[in-house]
């Protein structure tokens, strides 16, 4: 009878702890490339600094919604709309927030008429010193719904970006 020869048991132990040392190492690589993507994550941080002028909607007038907006991340990211109570606004091109913005201020003009938010005023709408007209001159805003406007009441609403993450705020009218 022929004598088979194997590895030996020295050798088998030794092959057996190198793959499992590999497979630790591949599976911490997987988990923290994930944890490190996700606190690359973009992220928006809203606060609210008024809606100011609400009284003079009863004539037409405009109101205007205004927003502090920091962006920690970075990567820029693009606003897509918003809702103010009833209210919702979609832009027909993304409003750009850049890496690294810190308190940039967003102010949205606000339209309407007998005492409603109905749309917005591209033209007198900013963003930092910058109006929104001039970052794009087809930038538009199509609304749907209406929200009445009352001196004094406070209105929830949330800013959308482009991948579709809804940040909140809360903002009360003033006249």
């Amino acid at each position: 009878m022929a004598q088979r020869r194997g590895i030996s048991n020295v050798v088998a132990t030794i092959i057996l702890i190198a793959v499992a040392i590999a497979l630790a190492v591949a599976v911490a690589v997987w988990v923290f490339g994930l944890a490190g993507s996700a606190s690359k994550t973009a992220t928006l941080q809203i606060q609210a600094v008024g809606l100011n002028n609400t009284a003079a909607l009863a004539n037409g007038g405009t109101a205007y919604l205004s927003l502090l907006i920091s962006n920690p991340s970075s990567a820029a990211i693009g606003i897509n709309g918003f809702t103010l109570g009833s209210l919702s606004c979609v832009f027909s091109q993304p409003i750009s927030v850049p890496a690294g913005t810190q308190g940039e201020l967003l102010v949205i003009a606000l339209t309407g008429s007998s005492g409603n938010f109905t749309g917005v005023n591209i033209l007198n709408s900013y963003i930092g010193n910058t109006q929104l007209s001039k970052l794009s001159s087809s930038l538009t805003a199509t609304c749907s719904g209406k929200q009445a406007a009352q001196v004094g009441v406070q209105y929830s609403g949330y800013i959308t970006t482009v991948n579709g993450q809804t940040y909140p705020f809360t903002v009360t009218a003033s006249s």
